[in-house]
């Protein structure tokens, strides 16, 4: 008897006592302690770089100069909007003044966006930098001087990449040492792996390579490239006159078929301008590394969907 109670005894303390509560789980003091990183410009150029992509992989956001149909178009304010939405590269445009300072502007002819006249080539740095760039931007916005590309260096250094058109002169000539003036700008502030340097004249994007062989290069084509090629030479032609690592033609005529012809021979492709949501939702079901837009805050949230 006293050893059965003995036992109801024992069955009943351990019935009573306080259970041994479960391990907490371990914090991960990483991931509490680290902040979420800002933007890496070379995460860009570098996925951009990084072998074929596929329909699942997400486009690269790139603004249209800045993002043309949110502020004024080659401007600071434009650019900085772009940082602030977030964008994995910005597109810009150069020209040569007259005093030889590197000019952003698409226009070869200053009356396109702002409210002075004349060429870029004919003005000095002094003149330009008298002119609104915001004087024909729909809707209104406060005045905004036109930048040199050191100044957009300057700014997106650290934040985004930056794909930097080389424009030619009004008439269609090339500005005398443009190459070597944006390379060097690029280089002088630490940017060579987060540039690309596009132009419509192959014969810039070989002087750049020349200049720098580190500088990657993009080859911008129009819709009548295709007129008279297959896909797979509508990309054999262009990297074999240029040596650019990036085929860039405009959407319209851009197919499955070209995508596939650009990754097939490891080249990247990115498309332009790309403004309305049905077209963002077809390009990037086509895998295409980069979607050029002047809407970039659209791209996102369709991206996003």
């Amino acid at each position: 008897m006293k050893q059965f109670t003995l036992i109801v005894f024992l069955i009943t303390l351990s019935a009573c006592a306080t259970p041994t509560p479960p391990p907490t789980p371990t914090a991960n003091v990483s991931a509490i302690l680290t902040v979420t990183a800002p933007h890496q410009p070379t995460s860009a150029v570098a996925q951009s770089a990084s072998g074929g992509a596929s329909p699942s992989v997400r486009p690269l956001v790139v603004a249209h100069r800045g993002g043309a149909a949110l502020a004024p178009e080659n401007t600071l304010a434009a650019f900085e909007n772009a940082i602030q939405l977030g964008v994995d590269m910005v597109e810009c445009d150069v020209h040569l003044s007259k005093d030889g300072e590197l000019i952003v502007m698409h226009d070869p002819n200053v009356s396109t966006t702002t409210n002075g006249v004349g060429q870029i080539s004919n003005l000095p740095l002094a003149d330009l930098k008298k002119l609104n760039a915001a004087a024909k931007f729909a809707g209104g916005y406060a005045p905004q001087t036109i930048p040199t590309l050191g100044e957009l260096l300057d700014l997106v250094k650290g934040k985004v990449d930056i794909q930097i058109e080389i424009k030619n002169a009004a008439g269609g000539g090339r500005y005398a040492g443009i190459e070597k003036q944006v390379v060097d700008a690029v280089n002088s502030r630490g940017m060579t792996n987060n540039v690309i340097i596009i132009s419509f004249d192959f014969g810039v994007l070989k002087d750049v390579q020349a200049i720098d062989p580190r500088i990657k290069t993009g080859a911008l084509v129009r819709a009548d490239w295709f007129q008279t090629r297959s896909p797979e030479k509508s990309i054999a032609d262009a990297v074999e006159q240029t040596g650019a690592a990036y085929f860039m033609p405009t959407a319209g005529p851009v197919t499955q078929a070209i995508v596939n012809a650009a990754h097939a021979r490891g080249i990247k492709m990115g498309v332009w301008t790309v403004d309305a949501e049905s077209d963002m939702k077809r390009y990037s079901g086509y895998g295409i590394d980069a979607l050029t837009t002047n809407r970039p805050d659209l791209l996102q949230r369709v991206l996003e969907k």
